[in-house]
C-alpha cells in the first residue's frame, strides 16, 4: 500500500493499518465459528418464503458482487435481492458484469442518482474532504440500507470493507 494513500496509517514499527487487518484476520478470526455463528443467523429467520428477499447484496459488478451473490444463491440458497448504485462514469466492463449479475437468476435494482443534486454533492466531497468521489462512498453504503428497511430484508451482505482492508 503506497504511503500516499489517504488515511492510511502506520504503527510504530511502520507496519500499515492494512497489513496490519491481513494479519489479524489470519490469527484473530476462528473463521469455523464464525460460519456456524452466520449459519445460525439465517436459519433463524423462519421458513424461506419465495417471494419474500432473504438478504440485499449491494453490488458493483466486481468480485466482491459475484462471490457473495454465489455464497447466498448456492450455497446458502437465499433469494437475495441486489442493488447498484451508479458510478460517476459505468465503464463497459461495469455495465457486462451487472448484467452478469442479473443473468444469474436475481432481481437487480440499479439506483442512478438525481444529477442536480448528485453535482452539488460532488462539489461538497471535494470542499469538506478533498474527494470528488465522496458522494458515491455515501451512496454505496447508503442506499442498501435504505432499500433493505423499506423490502423488510434482514440481512446486508457486504463485500469488503476498504478501511478495513486497504487502511
Amino acid at each position: 500500500m503506497p504511503d500516499t494513500r489517504p488515511d492510511l496509517s502506520f504503527d510504530e514499527k511502520y507496519v500499515c493499518d492494512a497489513c496490519q487487518s491481513a494479519e489479524k484476520k489470519k490469527t484473530d478470526i476462528d473463521w469455523g465459528l464464525r460460519a456456524k455463528e452466520f449459519e445460525k443467523l439465517i436459519n433463524n429467520n423462519g421458513p424461506k418464503n419465495p417471494f419474500k428477499y432473504d438478504c440485499l447484496i449491494p453490488v458493483s459488478g466486481g468480485k466482491d458482487s459475484h462471490l457473495s451473490l454465489y455464497y447466498a444463491k448456492n450455497i446458502y440458497n437465499l433469494n437475495p435481492l441486489c442493488v447498484c448504485f451508479e458510478p460517476t462514469l459505468p465503464t463497459e466492463i461495469g455495465r457486462k458484469n451487472l448484467q452478469n449479475i442479473s443473468n444469474l437468476g436475481v432481481d437487480l435494482i440499479h439506483f442512478k442518482q438525481n444529477p442536480k443534486i448528485y453535482k452539488k454533492l460532488i462539489l461538497e466531497g471535494f470542499k469538506r474532504v478533498g474527494d470528488m468521489e465522496w458522494a458515491n462512498h455515501m451512496g454505496i453504503w447508503s442506499i442498501p440500507v435504505h432499500f433493505a428497511i423499506k423490502f423488510d430484508i434482514p440481512f446486508i451482505f457486504w463485500g469488503e470493507s476498504p478501511q478495513l482492508e486497504y487502511g
